[in-house]
Parts: C-alpha cells; sequence; structure tokens
C-alpha cells in the first residue's frame, strides 16, 4: 500500500496557470509545496512565496536543476507547455515536450519520487491531434515505467475565455468556426489543482488512474448567453464560415471539419462532482471564480461597442 506522508511536493512551471493552481490546492490543504519556476523574482513567484511555497530556480531545459529541485520530495505535479507553431510558441519545437518530459521523467525515477501526476490533455492518448503526440508519448512511456502515477487530461479552460484564446472579440462578440450545436466541455482551472491534491492524497484510489476532467459542457451560444448573464451586457455568438477558413489556410479548415465531425472523448462530469461536488460549473465560475470580472476586464465598456 502506498501512504502519502504529507511530503514535499514538487510543482514544475509552477508561475503558470496550472502550476499556480495546483500549488495553491496543495497548500491549502497543508502540504509542502516546492515551486520550480524560471523566474524566482517574479510576480508569480512571490505570490507563491508568501502563500508559503518553497520557490526554487529551474528550467526544463537545464536537467541539472530538474534533478536538484527532486531532492527530498515525495511527489511530482508535471505539466510543460507544448509547442503550438512557430509564431505562438517561438522557444519551442515541435519535439521540446517529448524530449523534456523524458528527461524529467528519467530524473523522477532516478530519484525515487513516490507519486507523479502529470497533467495531459484531453484525447491525448488517442491520436486525434499531432499537437498531443508527445502527451500521448510520454502517458505511454509513464505507465510502462512502473513508477506510481496518475494522468489527468484537462479539457479546455474557462480562463480561455476571459480573452481571445476561444475566439471573445473585445467588442462582445464570440467568432468561432465551432458550428452552433458543438458541445464544448470546460474546466476552472482552479478545479485541475483540486483534483490533483485529492490524487496525492489518496493514492490507493488514484495511482493507475487515467481520466478526463471537465466541470461543464456547452455550446458556444449558451457559453455567450452566461456571459451576458453574468455580465448583464449582451454577449454574441458568430460562426466563421469554413469557407473563410478555407481560403486563408485549407489544411486548418480541413483539420476543423475532420474535429467537428468526430464524437471526442468527455469527462464524466457527474462522477467528477461525487468525487467533489464543489466542482465549479460555468456559470458558477463566472459568478464566483472571478470570471465575471475577468471577462469584463478584457471586454471594452459596452457603451464604446
Amino acid at each position: 500500500m502506498i501512504t502519502p506522508r504529507h511530503g514535499r511536493i514538487l510543482i514544475t512551471a509552477a508561475a503558470g496557470r496550472q502550476g499556480q493552481a495546483v500549488s495553491r490546492a496543495l497548500l491549502e490543504r497543508g502540504w509542502p509545496v516546492r515551486a520550480l519556476v524560471r523566474h524566482p523574482e517574479g510576480p508569480a513567484a512571490a505570490h507563491l512565496a508568501e502563500a508559503g511555497a518553497e520557490i526554487v530556480a529551474g528550467d526544463f531545459d537545464d536537467l541539472g536543476s530538474i534533478k536538484a529541485a527532486l531532492d527530498d520530495v515525495y511527489g511530482l505535479f508535471l505539466y510543460q507547455p507544448g509547442f503550438m507553431s512557430p509564431e505562438i510558441t517561438p522557444d519551442l519545437g515541435p519535439d521540446s515536450e517529448l524530449t523534456r518530459g523524458r528527461a524529467v521523467l528519467g530524473a523522477a525515477i532516478a530519484a525515487g519520487i513516490k507519486h507523479l501526476v502529470y497533467s495531459s490533455a484531453l484525447g491525448a492518448n488517442l491520436g486525434l491531434s499531432p499537437l498531443h503526440a508527445p502527451k500521448r508519448t510520454l502517458e505511454a512511456e509513464l505507465v510502462e515505467s512502473g513508477l506510481p502515477s496518475t494522468i489527468i487530461r484537462p479539457v479546455g479552460f474557462m480562463e480561455n475565455y476571459a480573452g481571445p484564446g476561444r475566439g471573445l472579440q473585445p467588442d462582445g462578440t464570440i467568432r468561432t468556426p465551432a458550428p452552433p450545436d458543438v458541445v464544448e466541455q470546460l474546466i476552472a482551472v482552479r478545479d485541475i489543482g483540486v483534483f490533483t491534491a485529492l490524487a496525492f492524497a489518496d493514492p490507493d484510489r488514484f495511482v493507475g488512474e487515467a481520466f478526463e476532467l471537465a466541470g461543464d459542457e456547452l455550446t458556444v451560444p449558451q457559453i455567450a448567453a452566461a456571459i451576458s448573464n453574468a455580465l448583464d451586457r449582451t454577449v454574441g455568438y458568430s460562426q466563421i464560415p469554413i469557407e473563410e477558413i478555407r481560403q486563408a489556410d485549407p489544411d486548418r479548415a480541413a483539420s476543423l471539419e475532420r474535429l467537428y465531425s468526430l464524437k471526442p472523448p468527455r469527462a464524466d462530469i457527474r462522477a467528477l462532482r461525487e468525487q467533489y461536488p464543489g466542482l465549479l460549473d460555468f456559470p458558477t465560475w463566472l459568478e464566483t471564480g472571478n470570471g465575471a470580472q475577468q471577462i469584463s476586464a478584457y471586454l471594452q465598456p459596452a457603451d464604446r461597442t
């Protein structure tokens, strides 16, 4: 039987959204946290230190810093940014995620880590997107390694609607190629932290498990309506014609058509909520999870639109 001893947990990419959420969830539950950050003098590191985390400087490309950070650590939360495109992720190449992940996994095994929680992505194990190929390989290699582990596969973040990432324009219109009947699953980043903390607290239940993680599922028009209600202003939905995308980028258009014709994997939200009744749905995130404030800060004032 694997028994957690509330030993130190190392959080990679701790200054990012997932890293901060996991750090805070663990600290709130009494776990010692060691936060690995590239810029220990930055504001995210300062906030984590104020919350009680031990801050250490490190970089995925500096294996020595990873090995040093793993010293005297019980568990590891592994998340690393993945390649998107040369424009979006200029510091990453197509092979960066896999190379880095393998290096961290090897260091974790050598350090005798007792439990690793790996944050992958929805559908990564199914090979639905070439961008997820590194995650799929790392999932398989993690299982094959025999290191006690839990794999979580978060869906798209609710927080992505507090900016242009999901098509929300500053004027208050969500422009997206997604058809109006396509259902999107969403997760509040806070709840990635919560479920990671649950996994570390109960390894006998979660070691060897891999599961999708979501808190709500809505169509884009429903998302627009929820935002409209929370902000008391109209947020609209506008579908970008696929032909418009095809003229600009035929490969992207073909990829989107395949995506929207698939039946993607789905998180079992009901089962997740049974494990954690406080799992946020989208309206609750808007009302109590600071979502409405984040979106409002991004949008132009209503009287200017």
